[in-house]
């Protein structure tokens, strides 16, 4: 008999679009399998250095929560997270019941494959669209915001949908802006984007884009206002705060077009945009470092 018992849980930390990508390879997993999923909303949070929290649960997302007491948030919980990467770190993967992401620069296509026959916890970034993308219909009705919007953002969507719309995203910071130990990313072509990117971005969008109207959303708006070079229209959004990631999110999914930066947030909101004529530009230098993959339609500067 079957065990009544088989289910995925998934790890959920990091900022929202690292949740957003174990999210979605966890719901794949089990759609795949026809089990329940189950995230650990409660683990990966107590000790961020950033004090990030939890922000799927202001999405549609369907899915169990899990127990506090099934959870590794305690001391002996952290214990026991250990003892279980370390009794299944050498195990078949049809046997494991902890699943470790070992390689983070690189996709482990066995995992598309895996069939649940037993509750498995995975733990990793999972930040490949493979893992993914053949549930895209289902992520694009479940990662809608479910948490009302204030009028502000209301007023700020309409006007975004009303213009030839350009998302202009830049991460320059560790952790998140109201924290008072966010340090600039390390000065490497790999970990950041200098002000080129940006240029040869705009240059290359406005190719293709006619009549571009740019929303700049940025971590450091000081250094995007020094640095952000247009002769076209340009708003820079910087109301909403670190404790409203997922209204930034919301609202950079509301653009036509979208210009990335080294960030899953906004290679998320790139990649659930909805406009059938979207133009893309992602830093390759991110690409396979920081992410590990964009879609072929993405132009890479």
């Amino acid at each position: 008999m079957a065990d009544s018992r088989k289910r995925v849980i998934v790890r959920v930390s990091g900022g929202l679009g690292n949740q957003l990508f174990q999210f979605a390879t966890a719901k794949r997993l089990a759609m795949h399998n026809s089990v329940p999923l189950t995230i650990d909303h409660l683990s990966g949070f107590p000790r961020d250095f950033y004090k990030r929290n939890f922000l799927l649960d202001h999405f549609n997302i369907r899915c169990d929560y899990i127990d506090p007491s099934s959870s590794y948030t305690s001391f002996w919980g952290r214990i026991r997270r250990r003892l279980q990467i370390k009794l299944n770190k050498n195990r078949n993967l049809s046997r494991k019941t902890y699943i470790f992401e070992e390689q983070q620069n690189k996709l482990e296509p066995e995992i598309l494959d895996f069939r649940v026959n037993h509750p498995i916890y995975l733990d990793g970034y999972w930040q490949h669209e493979e893992y993914f993308k053949d549930i895209r219909d289902q992520l694009c009705e479940e990662l809608t915001l479910k948490t009302p919007h204030d009028p502000v953002n209301i007023e700020l969507a309409k006007r975004i949908n009303s213009v030839n719309s350009v998302c202009l995203h830049v991460r320059r910071l560790h952790g998140v802006p109201n924290v008072t130990d966010a340090k600039p990313l390390a000065t490497s072509a790999q970990q950041h984007v200098d002000a080129g990117y940006y240029d040869r971005a705009v240059e290359s969008l406005t190719q293709k884009v006619n009549q571009p109207h740019f929303f700049v959303f940025a971590d450091y708006p000081d250094w995007a206002r020094e640095h952000i070079h247009t002769s076209y229209p340009t708003e820079y959004v910087t109301h909403n705060g670190a404790d409203k990631d997922y209204e930034d999110f919301w609202l950079m999914g509301q653009c036509k077009h979208f210009i990335v930066a080294n960030s899953t947030c906004s290679w998320w909101a790139a990649w659930l945009g909805r406009s059938p004529e979207k133009v893309v530009i992602v830093p390759k230098a991110s690409i396979g470092f920081m992410l590990k993959s964009a879609p072929a339609s993405w132009m890479l500067v």
